[in-house]
């Protein structure tokens, strides 16, 4: 009975240890103008950096595709729940449209060796992206909010990629905070 315990609890935490420690979070930098539910469409531009480093200049690249994918799989797991009836990468049509547009403007890839052998956030990396939600009729900012994800350790110091997926979790439970239908109550 011993050994199956000890065989448990190691099993427990070697899945902790690998599993990381990214996180996440979302900080609402000006609160919506008007009710977002006054839009059926969400269209996903492109991102862009303020930083000049290679790093950052490809992940502006591909941010923007990866960020759709992964809504994609949440409104597939969560079909009815999404206040907009489409999420798109681009669109011709301005009625009833949001934008989101996101802007690099923090990263540090911090050092893997670092979190792996000295850890208590040596090495860290992390990422902000600044984000403007905008009615493509009127031009209108709706909204501005910070997305941010961070490592400080994990499975041989984890992955830097796993900071951008943290950003990426952040943005769904943002929507999923603010952008999911109310049920009748």
């Amino acid at each position: 009975m011993a050994k199956r315990y000890m065989l448990a609890a190691s099993l427990v935490s070697l899945t902790l240890i690998a599993a990381g420690c990214a996180s996440q979070r979302y900080t609402i930098v000006e609160p919506p103008s008007q009710p977002l539910t006054n839009y059926s469409t969400l269209v996903i531009n492109d991102f862009t950096t303020n930083l000049n480093d290679p790093e950052s200049v490809e992940l502006a690249a591909g941010f923007a595709n990866r960020l759709h994918m992964a809504v994609m799989r949440d409104r597939k797991e969560n079909p009815n729940e999404s206040i907009f009836e489409e999420v798109m990468r681009q669109s011709d049509s301005t009625d009833r449209v949001l934008a989101l547009d996101g802007t690099i403007v923090s990263l540090e890839k911090g050092s893997q060796a670092k979190r792996y052998f000295l850890g208590f956030g040596s090495g860290k990396a992390y990422i902000t992206i600044q984000s403007t939600f905008t009615d493509l009729a009127t031009g209108e900012q709706v909204l501005k909010t910070n997305f941010d994800g961070e490592l400080a350790g994990g499975l041989f110091g984890g992955s830097f990629n796993e900071t951008v997926d943290a950003v990426v979790r952040a943005y769904i439970a943002y929507f999923d905070d603010y952008f999911e239908k109310l049920e009748a109550q």
